[in-house]
């Protein structure tokens, strides 16, 4: 057993095992018995690998939760998904991918040379999809911060398919909290690099579920883009707001440094949680964009 340097709270950092099969859950009052269908949930499940733990709550690799309701009966499933970073990590026995506060080493078998080299290689960014699942036309996501997000299947909680968000839209990655309007229609917001390394923010639109069956991921596209008060750090973005007229989004001054993100990742073993930091002197600036047609409105900056 591993000591968890999370100690007295350390409950919540507790591993746990798959299910072969659905279980019954313990119910307590009564559960109508009209009242039918699946509730489907995400979180960590995982937090050692070999002997060596995650450090953090979000490093924790990616569990499904399923309640399914039934005639007045609730069963109980669970399924880590089987990301990249998942299937690594079981298969080399140790952290193989960075995650948000805990650092990947290079490989201890390989000789000095490999391992030197191997902090060369680039930023390896996690598919660790803990966070959230919601659906995309039919298909259901589950997925975290980065630019990754993985198609599972709702009733088997197997992993389908990894899908790069970057090889259909401009943005670095995208909040794991989306609107979805009642046709369907997914808007989510994530940063990017615009002209001359100008750092923006995008605010993305996926269509509905499409009559010819083909993938609403594909048709993906930017519908607005806001401005960032800083050329090198954007500011870190949880989630967005959204009325039947308006995007609103929230700039606050929690940033992500990006010459620190991009320059002592390899160098120096640096996590996400690294590169955070506050800057006070800048408040909170809250922008205004119109929906339909969408477009910044460069003089309601509050």
């Amino acid at each position: 057993i591993v000591e968890h340097p999370a100690a007295g709270y350390k409950k919540i950092f507790e591993t746990v095992e798959e299910l072969d099969e659905p279980i019954p859950a313990q119910i307590s009052g009564v559960i109508p018995s009209w009242l039918g269908g699946s509730l489907l949930r995400m979180g960590p499940g995982l937090f050692e690998v070999g002997d060596e733990p995650f450090h953090h709550l979000f490093d924790g690799q990616a569990l499904m939760h399923k309640f399914d309701l039934r005639n007045g009966q609730v069963t109980y499933n669970r399924k880590f998904i089987k990301t990249d970073s998942y299937v690594r990590a079981m298969t080399e026995n140790r952290v193989v991918i960075t995650e948000f506060g805990t650092i990947a080493y290079p490989d201890p078998c390989k000789n000095i040379f490999s391992r030197f080299f191997s902090y060369f290689k680039g930023i390896e960014v996690t598919d660790n999809c803990l966070v959230n699942i919601y659906p995309i036309g039919e298909d259901f996501y589950a997925v975290t911060e980065t630019n990754y997000i993985t198609k599972v299947d709702p009733d088997s909680l197997e992993t389908l398919e990894k899908v790069d968000l970057c090889k259909y839209l401009s943005v670095n990655g995208l909040t794991a909290h989306p609107h979805i309007e009642a046709d369907g229609t997914v808007y989510n917001i994530g940063n990017c690099f615009g002209k001359n390394m100008s750092l923006a923010y995008n605010i993305v639109k996926i269509p509905p579920a499409q009559k010819d069956k083909s993938d609403p991921i594909e048709k993906s596209q930017i519908v607005v883009q806001l401005p960032s008060s800083e050329r090198l750090k954007p500011s870190y973005v949880h989630s967005f707001g959204m009325t039947n007229n308006y995007f609103v989004f929230v700039e606050q001054p929690v940033k992500i440094n990006l010459l620190k993100f991009l320059s002592a990742w390899s160098i120096r073993g640096t996590t996400y949680m690294d590169c955070f930091e506050s800057c006070e002197s800048m408040g909170t600036w809250f922008h205004l964009t119109t929906k339909n047609p969408a477009a910044y409105m460069s003089s309601h900056k509050f």
